[in-house]
């Protein structure tokens, strides 16, 4: 289990950075009491089950900068990439207004307004744009992934999608519909978990 300490020598994080997480845990602790933003029993492990979920991303993200996060819900991964990289740019985008609302108290709270745009609407809505990288956390398949987001990916997106146990099988159906290069990479946070890495999405 990775706890603050661990994640601050694993990430290799710097204590200003610390000093930020430790305020997006009180106020993921805070508003988490009035709406349900995570599962309430990862509450007391959110180092390892949100923010080390979310900050092993980097490792992988080559040098994109541009993030597109789809279905953020309480910020993860986009956010915390934020944090991490100085240089990331992300849009998070979350259907459900009260739950931007919270994304964008964190976001004022610790001054990334700059970094980090907030879209209150569903992915298929969004103005099109490329990105460099396109990311999802427990939002849906793989397949229905790659259909929601391929108008927002360009010949060189990667695509970085935490999956579970049924990854290979996700991998399987999708390829049904898209052709795309991929690399399965194992989880930090979970021994059967899965980061899906792929490039080259093109519809059949």
């Amino acid at each position: 289990m990775i706890d603050r300490d661990a994640f601050q020598k694993r990430f290799d994080v710097p204590r200003e950075t610390m000093v930020l997480l430790d305020s997006y845990t009180a106020l993921l602790a805070d508003w988490q009491t009035r709406m349900n933003l995570v599962g309430p029993s990862t509450i007391p492990h959110v180092w390892h089950r949100h923010f080390a979920d979310s900050a092993q991303l980097l490792a992988l993200s080559g040098h994109g900068k541009s993030w597109l996060d789809i279905g953020a819900g309480a910020g993860f991964p986009g956010i915390v990439i934020a944090l991490l990289d100085p240089a990331a740019r992300v849009v998070l985008v979350e259907s459900i207004a009260k739950k931007c609302r919270f994304l964008r108290q964190v976001i004022e709270s610790l001054e990334l307004s700059d970094r980090i745009l907030v879209e209150n609407r569903r992915i298929e809505t969004l103005p099109r744009q490329k990105f460099d990288i396109i990311t999802a956390r427990a939002l849906a398949s793989l397949e229905q992934l790659l259909e929601w987001a391929l108008p927002y990916a360009g010949s060189g997106t990667r695509w970085l999608l935490p999956k579970g146990a049924r990854a290979a099988y996700e991998i399987k159906t999708a390829r049904g519909r898209f052709d795309f290069d991929f690399d399965l990479v194992p989880s930090i946070t979970e021994p059967e978990a899965r980061v899906i890495v792929a490039k080259g999405v093109a519809r059949r």
